[in-house]
C-alpha cells in the first residue's frame, strides 16, 4: 500500500533548546555543536550586496556574515568508506526558528565543487541580527533565504536501493 515509507525515520533525541542567539549544528556528525551569532559576527568578512526579486519588485540589500563553508569546515561527517567520494551524499537542512526549511547538497557549499557562496549573515543592512539568515547571493530569488536560523543538521541522502527497502 502507499504512503510514507518510516523504515528510514529516526527519532529524534531529546535535547534542551538552543538560545535565541545560537544555531545548532547537527546530525551525521561526530559530534553536535553550537555556535553564537556573536561569534560569527566577530569573524564576518566584508559587506556584500544581495539583489534578489520579489513577485512585485527587485530588492538589493548588504548583508555581512560568515561563507557557510567556513562553518561547517569543522564538520567532521560521518562517513561509511564504502563510496567513491562519500562526502557528495550528504546535504545541509538549514532550519529556521519557525520551523522553515532548506536543503542544500554538501557538494552544492563545498568550494571544490559547486561554491554556491551560501553566507550566515549577521548582519542585514546595517543591523545586527539575533540570529544569522543564511543568504544564497547567487539566487535570482530570496526563496532559500532562512532568517532566524537555528538549526543546521547535516544528513546523509540514502535511497531504497542502498537501504535494500
Amino acid at each position: 500500500m502507499g504512503g510514507v515509507d518510516l523504515s528510514l525515520a529516526r527519532v529524534p533525541t531529546p535535547r534542551t533548546p538552543v538560545p535565541d542567539d545560537q544555531v545548532l549544528v547537527t546530525g551525521d556528525i561526530r559530534e553536535d555543536w553550537t555556535f553564537s551569532t556573536a561569534h560569527l559576527d566577530a569573524h564576518a568578512r566584508e559587506p556584500v550586496n544581495v539583489q534578489y526579486r520579489t513577485t512585485r519588485v527587485t530588492e538589493v540589500h548588504c548583508v555581512q556574515g560568515v561563507p557557510l563553508h567556513d562553518v561547517l569546515s569543522r564538520v567532521v561527517l560521518r562517513l561509511d568508506g564504502t563510496g567513491k567520494m562519500d562526502e557528495l551524499s550528504f546535504v545541509v537542512i538549514a532550519t529556521s526558528k519557525d520551523g522553515f526549511r532548506v536543503a542544500l547538497s554538501w557538494a552544492e557549499v563545498d568550494p571544490e565543487f559547486g561554491s554556491c557562496a551560501a553566507l550566515l549573515a549577521t548582519r542585514y543592512n546595517g543591523r545586527r541580527l539575533t540570529r544569522p539568515t543564511l543568504v544564497t547571493p547567487r539566487d535570482g530569488r530570496s526563496s532559500r533565504y532562512v532568517r532566524d536560523l537555528a538549526c543546521l543538521e547535516i544528513s546523509r541522502v540514502t535511497t531504497r536501493a542502498t537501504t535494500g527497502t
